[in-house]
C-alpha cells in the first residue's frame, strides 16, 4: 500500500517496487492483457501512481513499457484526494458513519504529502492531476472497475476519478455501494460475514469477465 512505508519511506519509493513487480512478471513471460491490478484505499492510490508513471515517466523509476495494454485495474476505495482543491472542501460526503473518519484521512494525507515535490503531486493526488493527466490510459489498460462506498468520506472525489478515467477508457465501470463504507468488501472476510455485501458478487462477476 502506498502509505504502507510513510514515513520510513516516501515517494517514489512504493512506486518503484510495484513497477519491479510488474516488470518482473513480464520478465517470467506473463503477457500484459493477462495481468490485472487491484488494489484498495491507498493500494488504489499506488495504481494511479503505475498508470501515471506509464504516461509521465517519474526520473529515478525504472520505465514500464508494456506490448499491449493490462488486462484489467480494479481500485477499492481508492484515495483519489489527499489535498483541498480550490474552493472545494478535501471531504465532500464528510459523514461519522464512514470506517475512516475525515480528520483520519487528512492527518495520513499529510504524512504522505510531506516534503513532497510540487511535481510528485499528480501521482501521490489524483484529483490534482491535470486534466489531460490520464489521456492514452485506454493503452495501458484494457477495462477498470472503480468502487466507492455510499458513506465513504471521499465517495464523491473517487467518483469524479472515475468519470475523467471514462473520458479516455472507454471500458470504465463506477458502482457506488449502497450504505457501504470505505473498503466495505474488504470488512466482509475480516469480520468472517456469511452473507456477502452486495458489491462482493459485482467484483467477482467484473474479475470473471476478464480472465
Amino acid at each position: 500500500m502506498t502509505s504502507a512505508l510513510v514515513p520510513d519511506a516516501m515517494f517514489p519509493v512504493q512506486l518503484k517496487q510495484a513497477v519491479l513487480s510488474i516488470q518482473r512478471l513480464l520478465i517470467l513471460g506473463y503477457e500484459p492483457n493477462n495481468i490485472h491490478l487491484v488494489g484498495d484505499s491507498a493500494g488504489g492510490a499506488l495504481i494511479h501512481q503505475v498508470l501515471s508513471h506509464i504516461l509521465h515517466p517519474v526520473e529515478d523509476v525504472p520505465k514500464l513499457t508494456l506490448t499491449s495494454p493490462l488486462g484489467g485495474v480494479y481500485m477499492m476505495s481508492p484515495w483519489t484526494r489527499l489535498v483541498r482543491g480550490k474552493g472545494s472542501r478535501l471531504h465532500t460526503n464528510d459523514r461519522r458513519d464512514d470506517l475512516v473518519i475525515s480528520s483520519t484521512s487528512a492527518y495520513w494525507a499529510l504524512k504522505v504529502l510531506d516534503g513532497a515535490k510540487p511535481s510528485a503531486i499528480p501521482y501521490l493526488d489524483a484529483a490534482s492531476a491535470p486534466k489531460d493527466w490520464l489521456q492514452g490510459v485506454d493503452k495501458c489498460v484494457k477495462r477498470m472497475l472503480i468502487s466507492a462506498g455510499d458513506l465513504e468520506n471521499l465517495r464523491d472525489a473517487i467518483v469524479d476519478y472515475g468519470k475523467h478515467v471514462g473520458e479516455y477508457l472507454k471500458d470504465t465501470t463506477i458502482i457506488v455501494q449502497e450504505n457501504g463504507t470505505h473498503v466495505d468488501p474488504v470488512l466482509d472476510f475480516v469480520v468472517g460475514e456469511k452473507k456477502l455485501g452486495s458489491l462482493t458478487p459485482k467484483i467477482l462477476d467484473w474479475l470473471e469477465e476478464g480472465l
